[in-house]
């Protein structure tokens, strides 16, 4: 089932993509079924036009069965490049705390007679 959309815009702004996303009203007379749509289809519509994207910095949600919910504002990051040569990390050693013990007091108790 594809999704139905009036608007699918697609622009770079300081660094960043701004996808805009806007879906006809639900109207049951005219064959539009109530549809949603979420990151992840989001993602396989910019895959399908062959847009490169990063990480995903603001979500939404578009519902098309209010007027307020049909339209959404998605932002990625922009790709990052990929260095040709790997580079090597070396990780440090983790020190563990040293441990302390402690003494704890004898619970029986001590007759003094005299």
């Amino acid at each position: 089932m594809s999704i139905k959309l009036n608007k699918f815009e697609v622009e770079e702004r300081e660094g960043r993509l701004h996808v805009l996303v806007e879906m006809p009203l639900y109207n049951y007379n005219y064959g539009i079924p109530k549809d949603h749509v979420r990151t992840g289809d989001v993602q396989r519509l910019l895959a399908e036009r062959g847009v490169e994207y990063g990480a995903c910095v603001k979500e939404a949600h578009v519902k098309n069965w209010r007027e307020a919910t049909r339209r959404g504002e998605w932002i990625f990051d922009s790709p990052v490049d990929i260095p040709a040569e790997p580079v090597i990390i070396e990780e440090e050693k983790s020190v563990k705390p040293k441990r302390t013990r402690r003494t704890r007091s004898s619970t029986t108790k001590v007759s003094t007679e005299e």
